[in-house]
């Protein structure tokens, strides 16, 4: 499982909070990765390519791998959480608030002021992990996408090669998505870390784990 943080956006520039809040990248950080040879993690195969919906992650993709943009899966489940009233706040506008220091000790107790609660922040992550191990598990001769080099036109999801006899729990899969997410699924998959401890990587580049899946034996 291939976890690719979306580059630098205006309000990450500023560090501020971006959560649900559908940014662009910054003109200069497209540039940059679409400049920049190709990410380590991303030369080889995927079985499948998913991508949080909201346009940073989606022009991430584009800039740095345009052939796999073409054929993701673009998923809701994969935002952000939202920080409701504080989004596009900094740390030095809130840290005199006595809610936002709750949230900041214990984020599953506290939920922003028409945010996101961790609850369901949790539960779309853990029905999107489901889905892929129920997908991996039912799939006996996955379609894998390949990074094109020579790209051509297409509808999203209409090129396809299909790699014959690959397990399951051996293919890669690619997941365009955000830094909080990245850390939930870490500590969804990776044993002995939280939430806390979980690190994403910098913006614009991407982490490589393993989540094996064990099929359900009848």
């Amino acid at each position: 499982m291939v976890l690719l943080r979306h580059g630098h956006t205006q309000w990450n520039k500023e560090r501020r909070y971006l959560g649900s809040s559908d940014l662009p990248l910054l003109p200069e950080e497209r540039e940059k990765l679409a400049a920049r040879k190709e990410l380590p993690e991303l030369i080889g195969e995927f079985w499948r390519v998913y991508c949080s919906d909201l346009l940073r992650c989606r022009e991430t993709l584009e800039a740095v791998a345009p052939s796999l943009a073409d054929r993701a899966v673009y998923d809701s489940r994969l935002r952000e959480t939202s920080f409701g009233e504080w989004e596009g706040c900094t740390y030095e506008q809130l840290c005199d608030n006595p809610l936002y220091r709750s949230w900041i000790d214990d984020p599953a107790a506290v939920t922003p002021p028409a945010g996101e609660a961790w609850t369901a922040f949790t539960a779309r992550l853990e029905q999107f992990l489901a889905t892929l191990l129920q997908e991996a598990g039912e799939s006996e001769t996955p379609a894998v996408h390949r990074p094109d080099p020579q790209r051509e036109s297409g509808q999203p999801g209409s090129q396809a090669a299909v790699l014959q006899g690959q397990e399951p729990q051996k293919l890669r899969v690619l997941i365009v998505t955000h830094g909080g997410v990245i850390r939930r699924l870490l500590a969804e998959t990776q044993p002995g870390l939280t939430f806390r401890t979980a690190a994403a990587p910098p913006p614009g580049t991407a982490v490589a784990v393993q989540l094996q899946h064990t099929p359900t034996r009848t």
